[in-house]
């Protein structure tokens, strides 16, 4: 019988343009690559379906935990492709304890949809949300690429297995 693994991931830092960000964002929602779907019907058909016809935009958040004006002004005056990280700690864990540790990197780069107000409440710190477009996303872990996403070069890697390699060459790119 095989013994139960853990995999702990707990906590990030998080880097904009390769500064970081230490204790300055509250939370960073990982955006992942999603399927479009289109509903598909015919006669014949005991049921309607939903066909893939491609990828859906791919958008993510940062909840920010303090009032940053170097950080604030990079979200509202960019136009150019900006480039974040989210550096973690993969604790692997097991009934012989905490096995290994493994370093977890996002990277992705984004342009800001909407940097979101910034709400001022009596005796309470600044907390806002920043939401982005994401045009590039990838994940390793210790090393390794687990995926790929990018939207402008029409690539899906997993696991090392380029997703749309036929469908590149189906369309001349």
């Amino acid at each position: 019988m095989a013994s139960l693994v853990i995999n702990s991931l707990w906590n990030c830092n998080v880097y904009l343009d390769g500064t970081s960000l230490l204790g300055r964002a509250e939370e960073f929602e990982v955006p992942q690559p999603k399927r479009l779907m289109q509903l598909y019907k015919g006669l014949g058909m005991v049921s309607r379906i939903d066909i893939p016809v491609g990828w859906d935009k791919v958008e993510a958040s940062i909840t920010w935990a303090s009032f940053d004006s170097g950080t604030i002004g990079s979200l509202v005056s960019s136009t150019a492709m900006q480039q974040f990280a989210a550096m973690g700690d993969l604790q692997v864990l097991s009934a012989a304890g905490e096995t290994s540790e493994l370093p977890i990197v996002y990277n992705v780069t984004w342009l800001t949809v909407d940097p979101g107000p910034v709400p001022f409440k009596a005796q309470e710190n600044i907390s806002f949300k920043t939401t982005i477009q994401v045009y590039h996303i990838d994940l390793t872990v210790a090393g390794t690429q687990i995926y790929l996403f990018d939207a402008f070069s029409n690539q899906f890697i997993v696991n090392g297995i380029d997703q749309l390699a036929q469908y590149r060459a189906n369309i001349g790119g």
